[in-house]
Formats: structure tokens, C-alpha cells, sequence
């Protein structure tokens, strides 16, 4: 009976030795111990408006361990440019400001670090935004401090994602005429039935809050022609808003189904795009604004 227990007891010290090593791998949280500088998050998005030349940008970063106890000085941090993970360019799209080194006052364990933005030369037609990847280097204070290594905690990185600013009201009553027209066949992924022929008529777009409109039929005319029934409005309406070079549609039609609008081309007062909705319906429209007045410059494509 003696020598199981002592066999048993071997056995219990061993799976807990090898438990312990699992969560010294797997765990960021390192509760007593050596404090460590790390990112509270791996990825962080940024919105930049494009009208601007320069931002500054606030990374955070923050203190673990030692069982969250204060700092009793100062704590100064450096950090790098992970060119592996950098798609932006350095003096082109963004500064590292202060040499790469932020403090973290005595008694803090959070802080924020700024890292200069230039919106101007960010594109908003990229399909996916640039990235700025910042590494963890170094840390010093009065007493043992470290920064984390894991790729998930000690590396950052900043997505730019340009924001368009609201330069014009769009609001008006705006003429049509649609072609290439089809019916739905219900999927919203067919090319449905074609319809034959031009349909005209105008739209009328009212402003509902700063850059997002209401739209009076969603289908240009298209369900009225084809389907003798009413405008594509539901119940809570049907809308779009204006991000930069696109119209980013919400709400729905009678029928719930939502609607996706694609910019072809602008010239002038004429904007040309198609539509499909998720039952499949869709069509061409060109689209001249009220009064002949050119469409915003960042829409401008000839």
C-alpha cells in the first residue's frame, strides 16, 4: 500500500510539473513574477480622414505581472519598425516619433505612445488597408523588467483605413435612365432573366445624418417597370452612406432583401453603376445629379 502511494505521489508531482510548463507557454497573464511590457492586443485599427496631412496616432501599451504592483520609477521602453509585417512607408505614410521610446510614469501600468500619421497619402481604393507593425525591444527601469516576445503580445499591428471626408450634400432629386436590366431567380447569385429596353424616371435622395441618405425607391425604377409594384423602400426605409469613392447601401426593400450599388464611372453631373440585389434583380444606371452639378471630386473618374 506504501509503495503505491509513493508511486502515486511520483506520478501527481510529474503531471503537475508538466501542466505548469503548458501554461508558461500558452498563458500571457504572468501574474507574480518578473513585470513584462506587452500590447494589450496584437491588432488595432486606425481611421484616418484623408483631408488631413499629418495625425498623431496613440498605440497603447501596458505593464503585467508582479501581481500588478506599482512601479516604483520610471519605466522606459523602445521599440522597432517590423519591416516583415509593413506594408506603409516609413516617411511616406507614417514618422516614428521620439527615436522609438515611450515612459511609463512610476506607479503606471498603462500607457499610450503616439506614431505619426500622414492621412494624405493613404489610398481608399486599396482593397486592403496598409499596416504598420511595431516590435518590442527593450525596457528599463530600477529593477528587472522585460518586454514580451510572443508574436500575439509583443508586436502591434495598425491598420490604415482611410476615411473620406463629407465634403458635399448629396441630397436632391436626381434623374435616371436604367438598362440591362434582369429579373431575380431568388439566389441573388444568378444572372436571372434579362429585360430588354430603357426605363427613366428620378430619385429623390434626402439627407438623414451627415453623409448617409434615404433613397425613395432603392430600385431606380426597376420594380415599378418590371414588377408593377411599389418603390424598393422598406418599412424602415431603405439607405446608403457615403464612404469615399463608394456607396455603402443599408436597410432593406419590401421584401427584405438589401442592395449593393458598384461606382463604374463619373464624369461631370453623370454617374454611371450597376445594382443587384440579394433576390437577383439588377441593372445599369446612369444618374444625373439635380441641376447639372458635378458629382464630388473624389468621385471624378474622367
Amino acid at each position: 500500500m506504501k509503495n503505491f502511494k509513493f508511486k502515486f505521489a511520483i506520478i501527481a508531482i510529474i503531471l503537475a510539473l508538466f501542466s505548469s510548463c503548458l501554461v508558461d507557454d500558452d498563458v500571457t497573464d504572468f501574474g507574480a513574477g518578473t513585470k513584462i511590457v506587452d500590447f494589450p492586443s496584437g491588432s488595432v485599427d486606425g481611421t484616418f480622414d484623408i483631408g488631413l496631412d499629418e495625425v498623431e496616432f496613440q498605440v497603447p501599451a501596458r505593464i503585467v505581472g508582479g501581481n500588478g504592483s506599482a512601479t516604483p520609477s520610471d519605466i522606459v521602453v523602445t521599440y522597432e519598425v517590423d519591416m516583415d509585417k509593413t506594408t506603409a512607408v516609413e516617411g511616406t505614410n507614417f514618422t516614428i516619433l521620439n527615436n522609438g521610446t515611450f515612459t511609463f510614469p512610476a506607479g503606471d501600468t498603462e500607457a499610450t505612445f503616439p506614431i505619426l500619421i500622414i492621412p494624405s497619402s493613404l489610398d481608399p481604393e486599396l482593397e486592403v488597408p496598409l499596416t504598420i507593425a511595431l516590435k518590442l525591444t527593450a525596457a528599463s527601469g530600477n529593477f528587472p523588467i522585460g518586454v514580451s516576445t510572443k508574436e500575439s503580445t509583443g508586436t502591434v499591428i495598425i491598420n490604415l483605413k482611410p476615411l473620406c471626408p463629407i465634403t458635399d450634400d448629396l441630397s436632391g432629386t436626381h434623374t435616371y435612365t436604367q438598362t440591362s436590366m434582369q429579373y431575380g431567380d431568388g439566389t441573388g447569385n444568378g444572372t436571372g432573366t434579362g429585360i430588354t429596353g430603357t426605363i427613366s424616371g428620378t430619385v429623390t435622395w434626402t439627407e438623414a445624418a451627415s453623409g448617409k441618405y434615404s433613397l425613395d425607391d432603392a430600385s431606380f425604377g426597376l420594380y415599378e417597370a418590371v414588377y408593377e409594384d411599389d418603390p424598393a423602400v422598406g418599412p424602415d426605409g431603405a439607405f446608403f452612406t457615403w464612404v469615399c469613392r463608394e456607396f455603402l447601401f443599408s436597410g432593406s426593400d419590401q421584401y427584405s432583401d438589401t442592395f449593393t450599388y458598384n461606382i463604374v464611372s463619373v464624369t461631370g453631373p453623370v454617374m454611371v453603376f450597376t445594382w443587384r440585389n440579394t433576390f437577383g434583380d439588377g441593372g445599369t444606371v446612369t444618374l444625373t445629379r439635380e441641376g447639372g452639378i458635378d458629382w464630388p471630386d473624389i468621385f471624378q473618374t474622367n
